[in-house]
């Protein structure tokens, strides 16, 4: 069938009321018992919540989010269809959820499809009864994802064993509950930022990002800047299975670090033990990202916090090349930088002189400074030797601390997360030394023949 596409969408539209009942779990993995009948009861932001969940093919979990967050693309896509019907293929689901295109997305996407199918869910509203002797009345209402579930599978038998998978390209039909698809018609929704859920690699990080974008809208529409959490209450509406505080906090402490890389400036902790309280502090509009605060500190030019975040926050498009600019003429010695900081101000304030643009290559390519400078003095230009040859003796460790940042703008782009983790490890143990790699890595970018390198170091990584 005839694949459409969501790339041309800029947000995802979320069911708010759902989303902040934190049925998906963030967690991965859940014991058994958990899995199938669970129980919340918590408080954020003054609302109460009270919610019964049953599942006999498991709780949503982990990755699930990415799959339920798919679907509401599509079907906001396709224009809210009136009889709630989605009709796709494995093929532009995948695409949808963020997966990759292969055979084990496809096995995962059936898994999660019907976990949401089994799972109902009993949401309790309580009143008090009239006359003031403290009764109180309670509303129920049971809910659910799906309806019905068309789908075409393949499989593979092994012995008395099948393995099925979702078929990639043949029609995928989803009919969703009533409630669930005026949920999505509804104003009562949020908005989740495609791109940035492109940027989060981890699934139980996307799965706090979209409670945290629930929870943080308030019912006037408005984003509030901040959002404060007992741990407890939000132990369970992240669905989080370990009471003790020190495992929660370690159970959210990844997700943590992927989103204040873009979209939090701080996680606060206050207190302890059962009396621990979370401020989540949103990136707000116009504040500098933290992440390119970090290259400019790590970077060692001698930067305050403060002038650091100023940089980013005003030349958010020019600091990495920036940064690589100066490196570049450091290791060059063309002309002598006896002021790191300044050269890097003068090089971001003075876009007419320092165009940093990069030539159209092809992917891979790095920025190579061009710029005619005089030459440097001969005594800098010892100083600069013996600078660098002391760095190529040094033991692997402090040659890592010393290069890290610079390799990280050079071959940070190159790498996934599990190449870059084996690549610092390789380093650290002096398998590779930092500083000789660096060096090499400065020449194959003056060569334009950055491609080749990085792919030599692939393969070794591989090997």
């Amino acid at each position: 069938m005839a694949h459409n596409t969501i790339r041309g969408l800029d947000t995802i539209r979320d069911t708010r009321s759902l989303a902040r009942f934190g049925i998906t779990s963030i967690q991965v993995r859940l014991s058994q018992e958990e899995a199938l009948r669970w129980e919340s009861n918590f408080s954020i932001a003054g609302r109460r919540y009270h919610l019964q969940g049953f599942a006999d093919l498991g709780r949503p979990r982990g990755i699930d989010t990415d799959v339920i967050t798919g679907l509401e693309a599509i079907f906001a896509l396709r224009g809210f269809p009136e009889d709630n019907t989605i009709i796709t293929s494995g093929y532009e689901l995948a695409q949808s959820a963020h997966m990759p295109d292969n055979g084990r997305t496809y096995e995962r996407i059936r898994e999660s499809l019907l976990r949401y199918w089994r799972t109902g869910f009993l949401v309790r509203e309580g009143f008090e009864q009239p006359g003031g002797k403290g009764g109180t009345t309670y509303y129920n209402e049971t809910l659910g994802f799906f309806e019905k579930i068309s789908f075409w599978e393949q499989g593979i038998r092994t012995g008395d064993v099948e393995q099925t998978s979702l078929s990639r390209d043949k029609t995928l039909r989803i009919v969703l509950t009533p409630e669930f698809a005026e949920s999505l018609r509804s104003g009562y929704i949020h908005q989740l930022d495609r791109a940035l859920l492109r940027q989060i690699e981890q699934p139980p990080a996307r799965a706090l990002y979209r409670l945290l974008s629930a929870h943080r809208q308030q019912d006037d529409g408005t984003q509030a800047d901040q959002l404060a959490v007992n741990l407890s209450d939000w132990r369970e509406a992240c669905g989080i299975q370990d009471t003790r505080p020190s495992k929660v906090l370690r159970s959210l402490q990844a997700a943590h670090d992927e989103l204040t890389a873009g979209y939090l400036t701080e996680v606060e902790i206050a207190g302890r033990g059962q009396k621990t309280r979370l401020t989540y502090h949103f990136r707000q509009q116009g504040d500098p990202d933290p992440a390119l605060v970090q290259l400019l500190l790590d970077a060692e030019f001698g930067l305050s916090i403060p002038v650091a975040q100023q940089f980013a926050a005003e030349y958010p498009d020019r600091v990495e090349k920036a940064i690589r600019f100066v490196q570049a003429r450091q290791y060059a010695g063309h002309p002598p930088v006896r002021s790191p900081a300044g050269l890097l101000r003068r090089v971001l304030e003075d876009r007419e002189r320092y165009l940093l643009d990069e030539p159209e290559l092809e992917s891979g390519a790095e920025l190579v400074p061009t710029a005619v400078s005089p030459l440097p003095d001969a005594e800098w230009e010892a100083e600069q030797a013996a600078r660098n040859e002391a760095l190529l003796q040094a033991l692997p460790a402090e040659q890592w601390r010393a290069c890290r940042a610079s390799l990280k703008l050079v071959l940070g782009n190159h790498f996934s997360a599990a190449e870059w983790k084996h690549f610092e490890q390789a380093c650290l143990d002096g398998q590779w030394g930092a500083a000789e790699l660096l060096q090499e890595a400065t020449r194959a970018a003056a060569r334009l023949e950055m491609q080749e390198f990085v792919a030599d170091l692939q393969k070794a990584l591989q090997g």
